[in-house]
């Protein structure tokens, strides 16, 4: 991670989440009281720099025995975190935008994870938004529901009725608890979604930052949580990042208080290109770039 000052870690307990990542461990199995003391007392958290961090979360739409690499993204949201603020935002990108790919022209954005994997996303986003990206967390359909399945279940506010065959969602408004799958139903509908793909990206933020309430809660109750927490995603995600730096993205991400998370999506007129549908984005989505880019942060009231 380039801007994460590294947390006050003992060999002995990046060992522990070392194997915690091997075995993933289910959620209430306790670790010996000696052990969760000396833990306890040895973990102080780390001091994240004065700087934002940028961080791309990836959402494959591989299917379970294909690479996440072979396929396309799905989802496509860059994470800001002002740490000095104590704020971050979430600002989604419609997977048909049509933007410069490098090496590949113009194509949906969708398909750089199919051309050149996730270090291929990073720089056609980086190339779109002038926004250096600290690190990548890719994930599929298969290591999503496992993912929330064990950290879950987590609590999503749906914000209207959802019935949707396609993708499985079927919810009444308001607040639900969710676990694996019903959580990647609620990400994947778009067909009841305003807007289509924008308001299930939208949505999709909606998630991450139940994800986000779900991690400062665990983390309340037990700050051992912090590490069962690591061990799960680093055994589902793939990420540039090693394991004591997500150690410390989730320890600098508990700070974070979720209501002043600004959950945004960028837009654009819509056209075809090749009979395929598209999203040109245009000086509106650049304005939000460069609002993003500035402090990690979005302008105007969080939530969304």
């Amino acid at each position: 991670m380039r801007r994460i000052v590294a947390a006050v870690v003992t060999p002995a307990l990046v060992g522990w989440i070392a194997v915690g990542a091997l075995a993933a461990d289910p959620p209430g199995q306790a670790l010996p009281p000696a052990l969760q003391r000396g833990m306890a007392a040895e973990f102080r958290p780390g001091v994240p720099s004065n700087g934002p961090m940028f961080v791309l979360a990836i959402g494959s739409d591989a299917r379970p025995g294909q690479s996440v690499t072979g396929a396309r993204a799905d989802s496509l949201h860059i994470i800001g975190v002002n740490p000095q603020k104590g704020r971050a935002a979430i600002l989604g990108i419609p997977r048909d935008s049509y933007v410069p790919v490098p090496g590949a022209g113009s194509q949906k954005i969708n398909a750089a994870l199919f051309f050149g994997g996730p270090e291929l996303v990073v720089r056609t986003v980086e190339q779109l938004t002038g926004i250096r990206i600290d690190a990548y967390l890719l994930t599929g359909f298969f290591d999503f529901r496992r993912m929330v399945t064990k950290v879950g279940p987590i609590e999503v506010v749906v914000p209207y009725p959802m019935s949707d065959a396609a993708s499985n969602a079927h919810f009444r408004a308001g607040p639900t608890r969710v676990t694996g799958p019903r959580a990647l139903a609620f990400s994947r509908n778009r067909h009841d979604a305003p807007g289509g793909d924008v308001g299930r990206s939208l949505n999709q933020g909606r998630l991450l930052l139940a994800a986000l309430r779900a991690l400062r809660d665990d983390v309340r109750r037990d700050p051992l949580a912090l590490f069962r927490w690591t061990a799960v995603g680093f055994e589902h995600v793939r990420t540039d990042l090693t394991l004591l730096e997500m150690l410390e993205l989730l320890n600098a991400a508990v700070s974070v208080e979720p209501a002043r998370v600004a959950n945004r999506v960028v837009f654009g007129g819509g056209g075809t290109v090749g009979g395929a549908s598209v999203i040109q984005l245009g000086s509106a989505a650049q304005a939000m770039f460069r609002d993003l880019r500035g402090d990690g942060l979005l302008g105007g009231p969080p939530g969304g």
